[in-house]
């Protein structure tokens, strides 16, 4: 894939759709016979992909004698179509979080019967600390967590990353975690990264999964099996939360 692909993949352009574009911008106006033979995209995706590419503004057509023939519009043309386009999401953006204060009422009011999620995968495990982003900031997160597992489940980018995110938010941390050079780096950084960590033995206390108390929910994530549960729960989350002050108590016992 060259550069030129790759970015306008990133742009939001599927592969097909690139394919086609690129051609349209070399051959100047063609047919959709011309198009399908040369791109060696399948005929029905070729049509696909000049619906969408003319939905962006990226891509025009006119009728000669009875059949359609496609032409690249101006690369600076497109330029202002996708600034376009941001300008309407960021329209789209500012009339929501205008509503979000109404909207959260009307949430907020409705009573509800505690909600269980289930989460699979990296990606799906991901989710549920996504979720820990969205209280609100000087709010808490309590967690349980075997922290030497969490380096072989997450990579250190993706790591780095939710830990900025979640200091920009100024939502606080305190863990209990299972003693190991990662906890100890993490635990030097405490102030920085907005957390107090208490370390306990491994071998004495030996997790298995991570448990994530935050506002009105409980997360408890198998870090090896790849698996995790999301229970938004009061009275779960507060009867976890005990727990954890009793287990935090012990722990500072631990420690001295």
């Amino acid at each position: 894939m060259t550069h030129i692909e790759s970015s306008l993949e990133q742009f939001g352009l599927h592969k097909n759709q690139v394919a086609v574009y690129l051609l349209l911008l070399k051959l100047g106006e063609s047919s959709i016979q011309e198009i399908t033979l040369k791109s060696k995209v399948k005929r029905t995706s070729v049509y696909k992909a000049l619906d969408n590419l003319i939905l962006r503004g990226l891509v025009t057509y006119q009728t000669k004698n009875k059949h359609r023939m496609y032409l690249a519009e101006n690369p600076k043309k497109a330029l202002m179509a996708v600034k376009e386009e941001q300008q309407a999401a960021l329209k789209k953006e500012q009339h929501l979080t205008s509503l979000l204060p109404e909207l959260s009422s009307l949430y907020n009011a409705i009573p509800s019967k505690p909600k269980v999620k289930l989460f699979e995968g990296v990606e799906g495990l991901k989710q549920i600390y996504e979720e820990t982003l969205l209280i609100k900031s000087g709010a808490e997160i309590l967690s349980i967590t075997p922290a030497e597992l969490l380096y072989e489940m997450f990579d250190e980018a993706w790591i780095t990353d939710y830990l900025a995110r979640r200091v920009k938010q100024k939502i606080h941390m305190r863990t209990i975690a299972t003693d190991s050079v990662d906890a100890q780096k993490h635990q030097a950084n405490n102030q920085m990264e907005l957390r107090e960590s208490r370390l306990v033995s491994g071998k004495k206390f030996p997790f298995k999964n991570e448990i994530n108390i935050f506002e009105n929910k409980v997360a408890i994530i198998s870090l090896k099996e790849q698996i995790g549960i999301l229970i938004e729960s009061m009275d779960a989350a507060d009867t976890q939360r005990a727990f954890f002050e009793l287990a935090w108590i012990g722990a500072q016992a631990i420690q001295n």
